[in-house]
Order: C-alpha cells, then sequence, then structure tokens
C-alpha cells in the first residue's frame, strides 16, 4: 500500500515536472530563440546593408576623381544644348558657315519651340507576323502566327526640354552646298538634327531678291530640322513678371540690309 502511494506521487511528480517545461518552454526559452533568430536575420540584413553601402561610397569616390572631367563634359553638352533658345547666336554661326563653304543662305526661319517628346523605336518583325498570320489563314492551316511584338517604350525626356523647328534654304555650288550641310551637323557648337532634306538643280540666272547668280549644276536645298533647349531647373518659386514693367524694345531692322547674305 506504501509502494503504491509513492508511485502516485513519484507520478505525479513527473507531470508537474514535464508541465513545467513545456511551460518553461512556451514562456521563457521560445521566445528568446525566436527572438534570436530575428535578431540574427536582422544583423545579416544590417551586414549586407552596410556591403552596399560601402560599394556605393567606394564608386562614387572614384567618380569624384573624375570630377572635373565630368564638369568638362557637361560643358560640352551644355554648349550643344543651352539653357537658352540663342536663336540669334544661332544665325550668326550658320553665315559663318556659309562663308566658309561660299554658300548663299537664301532663307532661314526658326520655328515655334515645343515640347521635345521622344519617338519609341519602331518594333521590328510585326511585318512578317502579319504576313505569316495572312498566309495562314488563306492556306485553311491551323498554325497561329506568332502575336506582333509591342513597340519598344521611348527614353523619358529631361524635365522642361523643348525643340525648335528651323527651315533653311541655301543655293550654291553642288559641292560646296554639300560640304555645308555636313559642316552644319559637325562642326562643334550649337547640335542640329537634320529632319528632312530637298534639292534641286539650278540653270544659268542672274543675281536678284537676294539669289546670287546661278550657273547649270548649281544647287538649292531646302532643308529642315530641330535645334535643343533645355532650361536649368528651377529649385525654388519663380517671381511673377511685373505687368507694369515696360519690355525692352527690340532693335530696328536696318533698311535694305539682307542679314543672311554673306559678306564678301
Amino acid at each position: 500500500m506504501q509502494r503504491s502511494k509513492t508511485g502516485a506521487w513519484i507520478g505525479g511528480a513527473v507531470v508537474v515536472a514535464l508541465l513545467m517545461v513545456v511551460a518553461s518552454w512556451m514562456l521563457l526559452i521560445s521566445p528568446v530563440l525566436a527572438s534570436a533568430s530575428d535578431t540574427a536575420v536582422q544583423a545579416e540584413q544590417t551586414r549586407q546593408s552596410n556591403v552596399a553601402l560601402q560599394t556605393k561610397v567606394k564608386r562614387l569616390a572614384e567618380q569624384f576623381t573624375h570630377l572635373d572631367e565630368y564638369k568638362s563634359q557637361l560643358a560640352g553638352l551644355r554648349t550643344e544644348v543651352p539653357t537658352d533658345a540663342e536663336i540669334s547666336a544661332y544665325l550668326r554661326a550658320v553665315d559663318s558657315l556659309a562663308v566658309a563653304n561660299s554658300v548663299t543662305v537664301t532663307d532661314l526661319s526658326p520655328g515655334v519651340p515645343s515640347a521635345f517628346v521622344p519617338v519609341a523605336p519602331v518594333a521590328t518583325g510585326s511585318g512578317d507576323a502579319t504576313v505569316d498570320a495572312t498566309t495562314a489563314q488563306e492556306e485553311g492551316t491551323d498554325e497561329t502566327a506568332a502575336a506582333p511584338a509591342a513597340p519598344a517604350p521611348a527614353a523619358a525626356a529631361p524635365a522642361g526640354m523643348v525643340d525648335v523647328p528651323l527651315a533653311m534654304t541655301v543655293v550654291g555650288e553642288y559641292d560646296h552646298v554639300l560640304a555645308f550641310v555636313q559642316a552644319l551637323q559637325t562642326t562643334p557648337g550649337r547640335l542640329f538634327v537634320l529632319n528632312t532634306f530637298n534639292g534641286t538643280g539650278q540653270t544659268d540666272a542672274e543675281p536678284s531678291a537676294g539669289r546670287p547668280a546661278t550657273k547649270v549644276g548649281d544647287l538649292e536645298i531646302t532643308l529642315s530640322g530641330f535645334l535643343y533647349v533645355l532650361p536649368e531647373v528651377q529649385t525654388g518659386a519663380v517671381a511673377p513678371a511685373d505687368p507694369a514693367v515696360t519690355p525692352p524694345a527690340l532693335p530696328a531692322p536696318v533698311p535694305g540690309k539682307n542679314p543672311l547674305v554673306p559678306v564678301g
């Protein structure tokens, strides 16, 4: 009888001990292990973040050594795409190129600036897919033509960038006119992107109305293209224009002077 009571006490003590162990695991040990696991994960994430930051700092430090080179490149780009239209300066540059290449600019007409919109590249293969689909339909086959590829998205333009249309007409000897067009696109300075180009052969003619004398074999071209402008980004509020302030008067044209005819 005594042995039965002792066994019951021992069994009860074992059960209580097991319950205490389970309670300790649930209330103390398990939360600590979970917290330790979370801490280890956070420590690894912090380590990876530090490695990425060190790589970025190293790259920036290396780029900083080329700061003067980047400034020089930016200055060159700012010459090609300035912050203002600077049409008068460009007209003088065109006149200088005309003189250097012995041609005459008979017309030079800037257009109205507008917001620059990049043109998305044309997707290749869409025409072939259409032809294949038509052929399969006519032949009654079960082949399914591949869907035409979606056009690639256009690159985003810098904020505030505008293009200025520009059309001009040039007359001169054939070789001189072609050299002028080449110089117009390659001479360092303002960026000009040629858009259209049309040429007409000339006959023997006397000078008239700003046009030079021409002979058989001379060439007259009419071309158009774009200049580009990228204003500085405004970081603060811009003061509104005062309506009471009178704008400066524009200079009056000189009677009988054609600024587009080269002097020589």
